[in-house]
């Protein structure tokens, strides 16, 4: 509780606002708008419309029936009110759309939309059409999501009664009257300076102020005492939070001008000489302040504080009441209009900021530099203080160096600068990174066999330069840079910028970064994912992260929640090729289903080369409604672990439409009942694929009930996937929605898992030996140059550069080629491809000459076909009578 609410004080501000200078006679009035809306509120039909706010401020009935709003000073009657009633708090909102709309019943909506351009005009004209009600005139830039209106500045905290201040204090012998209000007369009581108390031992004398020794008064006689404290205020106006604060054994009750505001350890109903209902028994408790927020009737002039302070007994042997009483004062004298951070459309306003500090502006934008120059740091407000950080903390009103003059920057830089002014909104943190490639290359924990080599030293600078690069910059760099500690799980903040090489414009953000993944593993080189949420900044990372690569299927979206920065470690230490990952969400993509979309990029944390990593999409249900729609609270996300482990989580969303595909899976006929479940030519090529490989039995799902979209497979962790498969081809799959008795017990499930078989590993399918040579091979080109640097950083055994690149040329030259044949034929010997040849045509699509026509071969006597589309297969197997 507060002395006044936040409601009352606020109404007091407003009509002290409104009964001054030029508002002296009104009565309603414009007390704030937003002229450039994204987020705040959203009308009837889900727009984010500009509004404004109208107050009847002194709450009598009223109407705004046949007044104006304008935002033309030559058109004062631009748009009329219709008859509509002010809501509790004495507020009507008023959308400026455009939209013309006068429904009193409903929203309404002016004929205009408001501009955010400085210099900008709105008024509320009374129902003359001539006299201006209220009004806001040459009004300056808005700004997005930030209102504008009437208000002040903010509260300074105020101390009404300070420890040591004068009392009245009095051990009664009787009851006494009205001794808690403001009249009573306890001029024959004894004085002394808080604190009020006693104490057998020492230690609690040093709180007790003199002439505040009760012992002689109290001790033996009665264990109440009542004490009174006086203050006086030359103004009651805009006071708010108010907060007794208490050093106190055992026990209490205050009174403030004669109304009770707090008790503790007291009865209910207390008597002269009542005694405590517990006892306070931890002596460092009692001697420290502790704060209870509280109201009160305050007044102009003479207050008192009252307080009956309780002992445990009446021979106890120490005793101690020590009050403070603080708050918080608004000047209500000098209303003025200015900006809000925290819009309140149809209620009090918050408090009022003069205005934005302009953005902190660099002469020199991030990127990569030779030579050395000097950094000119800037800001279009006129008075504002810059303040920046070279070792990447976060500068702040009282961190950091002041800027004075232009920066030399001539190596690699991280710099944070931030501006401030007083009564104005502080700027948030630009982060900008220089990279000197030269000095990149004498880092301490560069390799020097790597970087000094004959072969690769004059390959480093144009390496460090192959793909973009990621600067990662945190004000809490020691638990990501210790390599040899546990992996970080909890989310530091950060900032996170793409610097491409050759300039293309990249982007800055803050987010939260933490390590993620390698829970049984302590690689030094690990893996970091940086979420974007609103603590940090924006929600979205708003960027075409992935533009440049060709997708068939699924074009790469340029929103995202999560970024992914995956190290490859578990992919090198002797299983694989740093380049599994990569290769299967490429593969499965190529498939026609949805995947992670990634690039190779260059890592730095704070200014230091951390080596090359995987960027990628991170599948979750943000990423499914980036791609299939709706709001992503609408999927559910799964991970499933077999073997070792055998568990699963739902990281996003209920798990309502996972439990039914659980249940569903249980049934004998799980391939009909689950049709709308799963996606089954994508939980089949999931798993052709997953075969075709050895890693881990983990996968990720994602699905809506609510969008209608079937649960969709992706591998969750392919590390030492490029080896010779791991597992049987008739593995039964998650939860055994792939078990060979199920393919058997349905004929169109097992035509489906032929037909998915067909379609990618023949005829230049997906896993065709061209096709994943070739799929491999264009990551390769992209990561070979900068591979050498990752080597110079990190180099071992399984990461120099020639022994990557050596495994790489055994699967092009030796593992792909004879993959694809053997899959097939361990699909024939599981019974899920028969050993017919599926018809060959002699041409697949295109022209075909006047009076030719194409043929198809395959080893068996008959073919059926259709011309009209249709399958000349039935369901279950019988042939369609359309077939010729």
């Amino acid at each position: 509780m507060k002395s006044l609410s936040a409601i009352a004080i606020l109404v007091q501000v407003l009509a002290v606002l409104f009964l001054s200078g030029s508002l002296l006679s009104a009565e309603l009035y414009i007390t704030e708008f937003m002229a450039d809306n994204k987020e705040s509120v959203e009308d009837a039909d889900g727009d984010t419309s500009d509004w404004i706010e109208i107050s009847n401020v002194n709450r009598e009935n009223g109407s705004l029936e046949g007044y104006y709003l304008t935002d033309d000073p030559l058109n004062l009657t631009k748009w009329t009110f219709p008859k509509k009633s002010f809501n509790d708090e004495g507020f009507i909102l008023v959308f400026a759309s455009g939209k013309d709309l006068t429904d009193s019943n409903n929203d309404l909506h002016t004929n205009f939309k408001l501009s955010s351009s400085e210099n900008g005009y709105l008024a509320l004209i009374k129902p003359d059409g001539v006299t201006i009600a209220s009004e806001f005139k040459n009004y300056p830039r808005q700004y997005e999501d930030v209102s504008y209106g009437s208000g002040y500045g903010e509260p300074r905290d105020i101390k009404f009664i300070a420890e040591g201040d004068a009392s009245k204090w009095n051990v009664p012998s009787a009851p006494i009257g009205g001794w808690t209000g403001t009249n009573f007369d306890d001029s024959s009581w004894s004085s002394g300076k808080t604190g009020i108390g006693y104490d057998n031992s020492t230690k609690y004398i040093p709180h007790i102020g003199e002439g505040g020794d009760v012992k002689s008064a109290m001790r033996g006689i009665n264990a109440s005492i009542y004490i009174r404290i006086p203050f006086n205020l030359t103004d009651a106006s805009g006071i708010s939070d108010l907060t007794l604060r208490m050093k106190w054994e055992d026990g209490f009750i205050a009174y403030l001008n004669g109304k009770k505001i707090q008790s503790l350890s007291a009865p209910d109903n207390p008597a002269w000489n009542s005694t405590s209902t517990s006892n306070r028994s931890n002596e460092n408790d009692v001697i420290t302040f502790f704060d209870y927020p509280v109201s009160g009737p305050l007044q102009k002039g003479n207050n008192i504080l009252a307080i009956q302070g309780l002992n445990g007994s009446r021979n106890s042997s120490d005793f101690l009441v020590s009050p403070e009483l603080t708050g918080k004062k608004t000047d209500l004298n000098f209303p003025q209009n200015g900006y809000f951070l925290e819009p309140t459309p149809g209620t009090l306003n918050s408090q009022r900021i003069d205005g934005l500090v302009g953005d902190t502006k660099f002469n020199v934008n991030r990127g990569f530099y030779e030579e050395a120059f000097e950094l000119e740091i800037s800001t279009s407000t006129e008075g504002a203080e810059i303040r920046y950080t070279l070792d990447g903390t976060v500068p702040s009103e009282t961190r950091g160096e002041v800027y004075k003059s232009p920066i030399t920057i001539n190596k690699t830089t991280v710099i944070r600068a931030m501006a401030h002014r007083s009564g104005y909104s502080t700027t948030n943190i630009d982060t900008q990174t220089y990279l000197f490639p030269e000095d990149v290359v004498n880092q301490p924990r560069m390799r020097a066999s790597v970087t000094q080599s004959p072969t690769f030293g004059p390959q480093m600078i144009d390496s460090l330069k192959s793909v973009p690069t990621v600067s990662i910059v945190t004000d809490n760099p020691s638990p990501f840079m210790n390599e040899g500690s546990a992996n970080m799980r909890r989310e530091s903040p950060a900032s996170v910028e793409m610097i491409f090489p050759d300039g293309t414009p990249g982007f800055q953000e803050n987010g939260g970064l933490k390590h993620f993944g390698g829970y049984y593993t302590n690689f030094p080189k690990k893996s970091f994912r940086i979420g974007f949420r609103s603590q940090y900044g924006d929600t979205k990372l708003n960027y075409p992260m992935f533009d440049g690569f060709d997708y068939k299927h699924y074009p790469p979206t340029d929103r995202f929640d999560v970024m992914d920065l995956r190290s490859g470690s578990h992919d090198m230490q002797q299983r694989g090729a740093y380049m599994s990952n990569r290769f299967t969400d490429d593969t499965m993509l190529e498939m026609g289903n949805l995947a992670p979309h990634g690039r190779f990029v260059h890592v730095y944390l704070n200014g230091i080369y951390w080596g090359q990593y995987h960027l990628r999409e991170r599948w979750n249900a943000d990423m499914a409604s980036s791609y299939f729609g709706g709001p992503k609270a609408d999927y559910d996300a799964v991970n499933l672990n077999d073997g070792f482990r055998n568990d699963e989580k739902v990281y996003d969303g209920t798990g309502v439409l996972w439990n039914e595909v659980k249940q569903l899976a249980r049934s004998s006929n799980a391939w009909e009942l689950n049709e709308n479940h799963i996606d089954f030519a994508n939980l089949i090529d999931f798993m052709l694929l997953w075969v075709s490989g050895d890693s881990e039995s983990e996968v990720r799902l994602l699905g809506s009930k609510a969008q209608g979209q079937p649960f969709r497979f992706q591998m969750k962790d392919a590390d030492g996937f490029l080896r010779n498969p791991g597992k049987a081809v008739n593995h039964p799959g998650p939860h055994n929605l792939m078990s060979p008795s199920l393919i058997r017990k349905n004929p169109d499930y097992a035509m489906l898992v032929a037909d998915r078989i067909h379609l990618h590993f023949f005829n230049d399918g997906a896993l065709t030996p061209e096709r994943n040579i070739a799929r491999l091979q264009k990551r390769v080109d992209e990561a070979r140059l900068g591979f050498i640097s990752e080597s110079a950083r990190w180099g071992t055994r399984f990461r120099e550069y020639q022994s990557w690149l050596d495994y790489q040329k055994n699967l092009i030259n030796n593992h792909f080629p004879r993959l694809t044949e053997n899959m097939i034929k361990k699909f024939r010997a599981a019974g899920m491809y028969p050993s017919l040849i599926s018809p060959v045509f002699n041409q697949h699509g295109g022209s075909i000459p006047v009076g030719s026509g194409i043929t198809m071969s395959t080893n068996t006597l008959k073919i059926y076909y259709t011309t009209d589309g249709s399958d000349p297969r039935l369901s279950g197997g019988a042939i369609n009578p359309q077939a010729i």
